[in-house]
């Protein structure tokens, strides 16, 4: 979904795209509070900290000569598309050495299928709320993905091979709302629901 819309919060504008991804952590990291234990809520706070915090002092990667000559931009400035892919790379490769370190265990990969389904769907929702589209473009995005949230519930408890099958379908339904939205497909949440979607393909539960 294009961003149309930004927020004033005193002195920080914030476009549309933080105001649906801080949105949608906050309400997946409850829902998951509800589910499940407290450690398993614990390594996706963690997760999504990673994230933000690689994303936004990426800058000083993507734009090294900038934050030399200003070093307060990385307080207004973030490393956009290419920090965020190198924040969801630290994130997946960390998240993997905690869910290695623990087993793979099936409660952690259940509630990993879960916050990749809700997590993505929420954000993709809000956008649909939050900034101008053709409405049926916006009715499209939100009764798709909010399908896809109570398929998330539904099928939450499911093993491995119900689980990926799933996340296949799920991004092929992400591909096919985005080819109708007027960034097309080329968008970076269409990549963050492929690296998600492959991570979780990656991933198998210990074998007792």
């Amino acid at each position: 979904m294009q961003i149309t819309e930004w927020y004033n919060i005193k002195s920080l504008t914030m476009p549309s795209t933080w105001v649906s991804f801080l949105l949608s952590i906050v309400i997946v990291g409850l829902i998951l509070g509800i589910l499940y234990k407290k450690e398993v809520v614990s390594i996706f706070v963690d997760a999504m900290l990673e994230l933000i915090l690689i994303w936004k002092f990426s800058v000083i990667v993507t734009d090294f000569s900038l934050v030399i000559k200003h070093p307060l931009t990385m307080l207004y400035f973030n490393g956009g598309m290419i920090g965020l892919i190198i924040g969801m790379l630290y994130m997946l490769l960390t998240l993997w050495k905690k869910l290695r370190r623990r087993g793979f265990i099936e409660e952690d990969l259940q509630s990993l299928f879960l916050a990749s389904i809700l997590s993505q769907s929420f954000y993709q929702i809000w956008m649909a709320i939050l900034n101008d589209a053709l409405l049926w473009q916006k009715a499209l995005t939100i009764i798709s993905f909010s399908c896809w949230m109570l398929i998330a519930f539904w099928k939450g408890k499911a093993g491995s091979i119900w689980h990926m099958q799933l996340l296949l379908l799920f991004f092929c339904t992400h591909l096919f709302i985005a080819s109708l939205q007027p960034l097309g497909i080329w968008q970076v949440s269409v990549l963050v629901t492929l690296l998600l979607v492959l991570f979780r393909i990656f991933l198998q539960p210990r074998r007792i």
